[in-house]
Order: structure tokens, then sequence, then C-alpha cells
């Protein structure tokens, strides 16, 4: 009788030490997978999980690329419409938003939109051109645009400045983003040279 107690030992107990271990893909193999799980990649997130920042980042790199690509009609995805190209001009900075175009209107400006300076330079920009939007900035302009974005959400602003060719001066443009419905996109711009 004791041997088969033994007997039964030796065959059953490889058996469950087998399935918890590595080798044989039991308990140390579900925790491979969880750690696999916590370390995904920020591109196989979902959207939903990423901040405000992230996404906002996202937007601005598929701009860059576009940009680079020449491909235009794949930004206009990224606007929100309608697009505000200006502003109007206050006695203590700028004013609101001006001069907004819709869908329809988008093939009208694009070009003057997306002149040759922002499709060489924007591709280009840095940290340093890079800036969230207080939420408490006395700036018509941006608390303007505020009100059509998603309540909580971020604004962010590229803004860049270059010297003109041919000349001393400085040139500059800025695109200012923000959540809408959701997703981020970009609200407005403004530059030295209007748009309309």
């Amino acid at each position: 009788m004791n041997w088969i107690k033994n007997l039964t030992a030796i065959v059953v107990l490889p058996f469950f030490i087998c399935c918890t271990t590595e080798n044989g893909r039991g308990q140390q193999m579900m925790n491979k997978q969880a750690d696999q799980k916590s370390h995904r990649s920020l591109s196989e997130k979902p959207l939903t999980s990423l901040s405000d920042e992230q996404e906002f980042r996202r937007v601005l790199e598929s701009l860059k690329q576009n940009l680079r690509k020449k491909s235009l009609k794949n930004v206009s995805a990224l606007l929100n419409y309608p697009f505000y190209t200006s502003h109007k001009q206050a006695s203590n900075g700028i004013g609101i938003p001006d001069d907004p175009i819709n869908l329809s209107e988008f093939n009208t400006y694009k070009s003057a939109i997306f002149n040759t300076d922002v499709m060489r330079i924007l591709p280009l920009c840095k940290e340093d051109n890079l800036s969230e939007i207080d939420d408490k900035t006395d700036e018509v302009y941006y608390r303007s645009l505020k009100k059509i974005t998603d309540a909580g959400s971020k604004m962010y602003e590229v803004y860049m400045q270059y010297p003109e060719r041919d000349t001393q001066a400085e040139s500059y443009f800025s695109f200012i983003f923000g959540k809408v419905n959701g997703k981020f996109k970009m609200l407005a711009t403004y530059a030295k040279w209007p748009v309309k």
C-alpha cells in the first residue's frame, strides 16, 4: 500500500510542479503576460488613455509628417471647423479670433494657411516652440478659443519666429490646438501676414 502512495506521488507531483513553473507555462507565464500588458508602448495605448499633452503631440506629429510629405489633403482632417485664420486687434494684445473658414473653403485657403514658410519651418519645430496655454490667461483670444474646447481640457500653441528671406525683418506664425468632442484638433492660426 505504501508503494502505491509513493508511485502516485512520483507521477502526480511532477504534474503539479510543471503547471507552476516557467517551463510548464503556469503561473510565471501568466505573470509575464501581465508585465507585457503593463509595458505597452505609447502607440499601442488607446487614445482615451492618453493625456491631453500626449494627444496634442500625436496630432502635432501627424501634422509635421503630412507637411513633410506635402499632403495638405490629409491636414484638413486635423482642423476644427470653423477654423480661425486671424484675430481682431485689441488695445491690450490680440483680440477675439476672426476670419473663420469652413471645410468647404479649406482648398481655397490651404496654401495661404500652410504657405511655403510654414511648410518648411513647422516640421522642424522643437520644444522651445511649444507651450501649454494657461487656463487663467487674460488674453481674450485664448479665452475665446477655450470656449470651443471640451471642459477641463488643455490648449497648446506652436509659435515659430523666423527671419524673412532677403530682408532684416522677422516673421512669425502660430497654431492653436485644443480638444473638441474628445479629439485634439487645430483650432486657429495667426501670423504676420493675413490668410484672407
